[in-house]
């Protein structure tokens, strides 16, 4: 499955990412390394969808690479000491998200699902933009005298909230479909 090779390359993509970032810190080649996992991720979608390629092992694959990505994102921004304490704080509740999101989903009774909530995709485009601004080389943008850092630790902070509610959301599904 010509989409499935696509989230594999996206996946095997993520260990150079993750060593350039946590050795050379930002910088122009880890965006663009990012930016590409990103696009691919966006591909591999759109490519078993027109293919008619969706799978479950294709999902789990997706979810996976996904996974991967923030955990490279953030631990690579860590390991050179590149957040402050808010971003950090606003990473670590982005990967600790999605670990929770693995184990309520195992809670549930086979063949169930989470109904997606509404904040999923506002989530996912902060978290990105957050994460792409820190992994960016660092510059004053000069819009309203923010710079990228304040930016990155914006959007971050913001996914992160986005995050938390996904999971209240999912936990109350989870409970929900326990006690029926």
């Amino acid at each position: 499955m010509i989409s499935n090779s696509i989230t594999i390359f996206r996946a095997l993509l993520i260990l150079p990412f993750f060593g350039l970032l946590a050795f050379e810190g930002p910088g122009w080649f880890p965006l663009t390394l990012f930016l590409l996992i990103g696009g691919l991720d966006i591909a591999d979608g759109k490519v078993a969808r027109h293919l008619g390629e969706s799978s479950a092992l294709g999902a789990v694959l997706d979810l996976m690479a996904d996974r991967l990505l923030t955990l490279a994102s953030v631990s690579g921004l860590l390991v050179v000491g590149h957040l402050p304490m808010v971003a950090i704080v606003s990473a670590i509740i982005l990967v600790g998200r999605d670990l929770t999101y693995a184990t309520l989903e195992n809670l549930l009774p086979p063949g169930n699902v989470f109904s997606p909530s509404r904040l999923e995709t506002p989530k996912i485009v902060f978290a990105f933009a957050g994460l792409g601004l820190a992994i960016a080389p660092q510059f004053a943008l000069g819009i309203g005298g923010l710079d990228s850092q304040a930016m990155a630790t914006t959007c971050l902070l913001i996914a992160a909230v986005l995050s938390l509610l996904t999971i209240a959301s999912y936990f109350r599904q989870t409970q929900s479909r326990h006690a029926k």
